[in-house]
C-alpha cells in the first residue's frame, strides 16, 4: 500500500527515557543482614511501587524529599554499629509503558514491567492486520473524493458502513471511526469528543492541529472522553 498508519501516541509513551528521581541507598556488604534491615525500612511510597527494594546488596531506603528519620538511624546503628552511610542514587520515577522504555530503566535500577500488548503493537505497527490497512485506506480515498480537492470527512459506523450511506440513527457516534483529509482544529476535535467518536483517522497536518501540530486534544485528562487518533502518511 502506498501509505502507511502511524498512531499519534502520547509523549510519555514514544520517549525512550523515563524521568529520574533520587533516592536514598545503603549499601549492605553482609547479605545475611539484609533481612533485619528491610524489616526497619518504612515503606516505599505508592508511587515507587514499580522499584525493586534490592540491588546487588544496595537497598533502597527512600525518596531524598523526605529526611532520614532518627529512629531509623539508631536502628540501623544497633545493626550494623556505628559505621555505614546513605548513599543517594538516580531511579526511574514511574513504572516503564514500553519495552524500551523497560530496557532503559532496568539499566538504572530494576523494576516492575507488564507490557500493554495493544501499545506495542502500535509501536511495531502489527495493530492493523493487511486487511484492516487495506479497509482504512479505501475509507480515506473515499474521505478525499468527499473533500473534492478540499477537506474531506467520512464516518463509519460499527458495521463498517459510511453513516451518510447507511440506516444509522443513533444519537452519539460511540464506536465510530472518522476519516479526515485535514487534522481538524480544536473546534472540530472538540465536536468529534462530543460526539464520542472511537477513532480517529487524519492525513496531512496543518499549523492550528488539536490532534498533534498545536495541541493534543485526545490527551487532555480535563475532558470525560477521549478517542484514539492514527495518523495516514502516503509512502513516496
Amino acid at each position: 500500500l502506498p501509505f502507511e498508519i502511524r498512531p499519534v501516541l502520547a509523549h510519555d509513551i514514544m520517549n525512550e527515557e523515563i524521568p529520574l528521581t533520587e533516592f536514598f541507598v545503603l549499601n549492605v556488604i553482609e547479605k545475611k543482614k539484609l533481612g533485619e534491615i528491610l524489616k526497619y525500612l518504612p515503606q516505599m511510597p505508592t508511587w515507587a511501587n514499580h522499584l525493586k527494594r534490592i540491588k546487588s546488596g544496595n537497598v533502597l531506603i527512600q525518596p531524598l524529599s523526605f529526611p532520614i528519620d532518627e529512629i531509623l538511624r539508631l536502628k540501623l546503628i544497633n545493626v550494623f554499629g556505628e559505621i555505614f552511610t546513605f548513599e543517594r542514587v538516580l531511579v526511574p520515577s514511574r513504572k516503564p509503558i514500553t519495552r524500551q522504555q523497560f530496557t532503559w530503566a532496568k539499566q538504572r535500577w530494576p523494576v516492575e514491567f507488564h507490557p500493554n500488548k495493544n501499545v506495542e503493537a502500535m509501536l511495531n505497527g502489527t495493530f492493523f492486520d493487511k486487511k484492516q490497512q487495506k479497509e482504512i485506506i479505501n475509507f480515506f480515498l473515499e474521505a478525499e473524493k468527499v473533500g473534492n480537492g478540499g477537506p474531506g470527512c467520512l464516518m463509519v459506523d460499527l458495521e463498517g458502513k459510511v453513516v451518510a450511506k447507511s440506516n444509522t440513527l443513533q444519537y452519539l457516534g460511540t464506536g465510530f471511526d472518522v476519516y479526515l483529509t485535514e487534522e481538524p482544529c480544536s473546534m472540530c476535535a472538540m465536536a468529534l469528543v462530543h460526539f464520542r467518536v472511537s477513532r480517529v483517522f487524519f492525513c496531512r497536518r496543518i499549523p492550528k492541529g488539536a490532534l498533534e501540530s498545536s495541541w493534543r486534544i485526545q490527551e487532555e485528562k480535563r475532558i470525560n472522553h477521549h478517542y484514539q487518533v492514527f495518523r495516514i502518511d502516503e509512502v513516496l
